[in-house]
């Protein structure tokens, strides 16, 4: 009777470490993926928030050229924030900028989405579409090739009166 008692007491205590052990893998691996969720959300708020300060950036600095001197109408920013954007440590945001107003405002700007030619308005609108590209750099550090991960691209558009 003992030895049944003393094998048995074996296979409890077999049973419960391995039942012990998924609990503890099960742990790390809803660890992990938690965290790379979070990464993954950080990276895409960050990309909005950059979004949202370039647009106003764009706004403040086709507000502050005049328009109505050659060479004087912007209508691309680019930037590139971080160490190197294309192996994921960065973002790359690109600015385009198109505007809606009467001719002698606007006549020397190369983006023009409407010519109000005929109008007396003094009206101008300015339409400003922001790209943001980064890379997941959980995917490009475990890549052996970084140029194979593809770019993730936020894009926020806003029309905006000057």
């Amino acid at each position: 009777m003992r030895k049944f008692r003393d094998g048995f007491s074996m296979l409890v205590a077999i049973f419960v470490i391995m039942l012990l052990s998924l609990v503890a893998s099960y742990i790390f691996f809803a660890s992990n993926s938690t965290t790379k969720a979070g990464t993954i959300q950080y990276q895409g708020d960050q990309a909005k928030l950059y979004a949202r300060s370039f647009t106003e950036y764009a706004i403040l600095a086709a507000s502050g050229n005049d328009r109505t001197m050659p060479g004087n109408c912007i209508s691309t920013i680019t930037s590139n924030i971080g160490n190197n954007p294309a192996n994921g440590q960065g973002y790359q945001i690109t600015v385009n900028l198109t505007y809606i107003g009467n001719q002698k405002y606007i006549q020397f700007c190369t983006n023009k989405a409407a010519v109000l030619s005929n109008s007396d308005t003094d009206t101008l609108s300015v339409i400003v579409d922001v790209y943001v590209r980064y890379k997941d750099y959980q995917r490009v550090s475990a890549s052996t090739t970084p140029a194979s991960v593809p770019w993730i691209t936020y894009h926020r558009r806003s029309l905006q009166k000057l």
